[in-house]
């Protein structure tokens, strides 16, 4: 009690020079709460953000790795230099620098970025950690198919299919090249599809790509419409068959996940399909490394629409890629606007009647197969 008496006689006087007796307590930190190892501000994340299951598979492995590194230790007590030292050591040969920069690093930094906005820790240490990256050598001049890559591929998709393919991965192979050829859209966005997603939309057939069927990117649904060449070789028939559920997987099938760890949230079957399509044009002797054999569809769809005269905007529209200001998010183009001939991808079929058709993938295939006969290409879904 005296010594308060006394610092406030000082006070009085005039003298406001800290109190050194304040010095024997520890410092209150109102910011932080319970102490949390990296596993935990990990399980934190993904239960609070609920990402996507493709970014909690990818970044499983930079978690575990930081666990083990640092063990049961508090992830507020971990440093800069921590960090910057054991991220310079995950360069291997088997992982390049570019990996642990886009991936391992970016990792650690986003979490650690959430958890100090949510007051689980007082600081960033992979916020200043950068990653020195060698320019990367390319031999190869675009990522979009060669002529002759794309006439191998869509060859391939009239090929009668090995008897023993179960019928989902036949019309895998049969359907989801030409799709993607015709409408630009990310192979998961295709072998996700559902027949309830063909649809008939201000009289002309299209797909609705939307978050209801799986995983888009953007989070945003978009309407595409179907080319004429799609429905002559008999594409709406094939929905038909096919019924209202996923046209390119078994939905019987169960994502195989280890008990509720929300870390394990394992693939789903419509990415599995997307990997089977992979493996069947590297099969084909599309294996130039440098080559994404699933992707490259819509870098070759940007290049045929430029080459015919599509607007950016328009192709912008129909393959999903954000605009690239605000002004361009006004007025986006109509179904109608991404089918107009000389515009759009030229659907010639529509719901009640015909028109013009325009841009074409051009490539010599074979013979149609049996079953796309003409009484089955302009019956669409029900």
């Amino acid at each position: 009690m005296a010594d308060t008496f006394r610092l406030m006689e000082r006070r009085a006087s005039g003298d406001f020079r800290p109190d050194p007796r304040a010095n024997q307590f520890p410092a209150f930190d109102p910011k932080r709460q319970a102490e949390m190892t990296v596993w935990e501000l990990w399980e934190t994340w993904i239960t609070q953000k609920q990402p996507k299951p493709a970014t909690v598979d990818r970044w499983r492995a930079v978690f575990l790795g930081l666990q083990d590194a640092f063990r049961s230790r508090d992830a507020n007590s971990l440093t800069e230099d921590e960090a910057r030292k054991w991220a310079g050591g995950l360069i291997t040969e088997e992982r390049s620098a570019q990996t642990v920069a886009e991936v391992w690093v970016n990792a650690s930094r986003t979490i650690f970025a959430w958890a100090l906005s949510q007051k689980h820790v007082d600081r960033n240490p992979f916020a200043g950690v950068k990653i020195s990256v060698p320019k990367k050598v390319r031999h190869r001049e675009t990522q979009a198919f060669r002529t002759e890559e794309l006439t191998t591929i869509l060859t391939a998709t009239r090929m009668p299919s090995p008897q023993r393919l179960a019928a989902h991965y036949a019309a895998l192979r049969r359907w989801v090249p030409w799709v993607c050829a015709y409408t630009g859209a990310r192979a998961g966005e295709i072998t996700q599809l559902r027949g309830q997603d063909v649809i008939c939309q201000d009289g002309v057939w299209a797909v609705r790509l939307t978050p209801g069927a799986g995983t888009i990117k953007t989070g945003a649904a978009r309407v595409v419409p179907i080319h004429d060449h799609l429905i002559e070789q008999g594409f709406l028939a094939f929905v038909k068959q096919s019924g209202r559920g996923p046209l390119f997987y078994n939905p019987e099938a169960r994502r195989k996940t280890q008990g509720p760890d929300l870390t394990k949230p394992g693939q789903s079957q419509a990415v599995k399909s997307r990997n089977k399509l992979a493996e069947w044009v590297r099969s084909l002797g599309i294996d130039d490394p440098e080559l994404s054999p699933t992707h490259a569809w819509r870098h070759t769809f940007k290049q045929i629409a430029d080459r015919n005269g599509i607007s950016e905007r328009v192709s912008d529209a129909i393959t999903g890629h954000s605009p690239q200001t605000e002004g361009r998010k006004y007025g986006q183009p109509t179904l109608e606007d991404r089918c107009a001939p000389g515009r759009g991808v030229g659907v010639s079929h529509r719901c009640g009647g015909h028109r013009q058709s325009s841009v074409r993938v051009r490539v010599a295939t074979p013979d149609p197969q049996p079953g796309d006969d003409d009484d089955r290409r302009e019956n669409g879904p029900d």
